[in-house]
């Protein structure tokens, strides 16, 4: 069984020989600047170089046994192609939002619709996406989308969107609707580009901000409008959501995509009864994968399979500091089930 054949499997609800271990990339960076000192293909020339992209992102699968190709390495290029400014960070630092296109939700009319083969750094990625499919057909590629209400904090102050949401939610509805729209085009654009599932990162939609009820309203039905549409293209969706979301466990339930990806703070036994009809992905903690030691993210890796978790993968984004050996630790846990 290959790669993505694992892969494409458990999320359609099919029996495999064991759980896929993945790092989708995007927000869920997968990057260790070890691997990026072999390659030389190194933050932060990689975020605008589609060549470099996909060496980085083949070797994260070949040195520490990740079973999918993700890219970008950040959760900024939608925010960009929209006007937001960037910093590139470097070797160990995310690219980040700097200045804001917007100021106040109402702005949201001002913001121009992407065309995803000409704005921002969109056009690298699809080359990129391009690449990896052709070069590596077994191996999963995965295409990133940041969800609806997690782009617009990349495009106002969080704090001044939040309050929009109380005060001003129609206007709310309309930037959102709008973010929503822009978002599947560009999700159209990585599938003809060759991704073979899409992974929509959310993490202002966490419980812990937004609540059930606002969940239910500013977060739900967006996400599903994409999910929709990437289903009626023919290709999965995970889903994954910051934080402890306990507390939106009824509203996640009726979210359109089979997988939902957890942060460490989820009891996944307690996810699991709370969830039953969904598949669960997640939730290695990322500070330890970071610090270790191996042993113990062994022992986390075996109890997560063994409580039955569906895709091993790290509960956040990895840093850029990750030891390989730790990374292996995971994804060798996984393969010798």
């Amino acid at each position: 069984m290959t790669e993505k054949e694992r892969l494409l499997k458990v999320l359609c609800g099919e029996k495999v020989d064991r759980p896929p271990v993945i790092s989708p990339g995007g927000m869920m960076t997968m990057a260790s600047r070890e691997v990026m000192e072999k390659t030389d293909c190194r933050w932060p020339a990689v975020h605008r170089d589609a060549e470099k992209m996909a060496t980085l992102s083949i070797a994260m699968h070949d040195e520490a046994g990740i079973e999918n190709l993700g890219i970008p390495f950040c959760m900024t290029v939608e925010a960009e192609a929209l006007g937001g400014e960037v910093e590139d960070g470097d070797e160990v630092t995310e690219p980040r939002i700097i200045h804001y296109p917007l100021k106040s939700a109402e702005e949201w009319r001002s913001l121009k619709e992407l065309n995803p083969y000409k704005d921002g750094r969109l056009p690298v990625i699809l080359a990129c996406t391009s690449l990896l499919n052709q070069r590596y057909p077994d191996i999963p590629v995965i295409g990133n989308l940041i969800g609806p209400l997690s782009l617009a904090t990349s495009l106002i102050d969080a704090t001044a969107l939040f309050k929009a949401l109380r005060r001003i939610p129609e206007e709310v509805h309309g930037m959102l609707g709008f973010l929503t729209d822009n978002g599947i085009r560009y999700g159209e654009a990585l599938i003809r580009s060759g991704a073979d599932l899409i992974v929509i990162s959310d993490p202002s939609a966490t419980g812990e901000i937004l609540g059930p009820n606002m969940f239910d309203e500013f977060a739900l039905p967006y996400l599903n409008k994409m999910i929709h549409r990437m289903h009626a293209l023919g290709k999965p969706v995970i889903v994954h959501i910051c934080g402890d979301v306990s507390s939106a466990y009824k509203q996640i339930e009726r979210l359109a995509t089979k997988c939902i990806s957890v942060d460490s703070a989820v009891n996944i036994k307690e996810a699991r009864g709370s969830l039953p009809g969904k598949k669960l992905m997640g939730n290695v903690s990322t500070v330890l994968l970071q610090n270790g030691p191996s042993d113990k993210i062994q022992k986390v890796s075996k109890n997560l399979l063994d409580f039955g978790i569906d895709i091993l993968a790290p509960a956040c984004g990895l840093s850029a500091k990750t030891p390989v050996r730790h990374i292996k630790a995971m994804t060798e846990t996984a393969k010798s089930v």
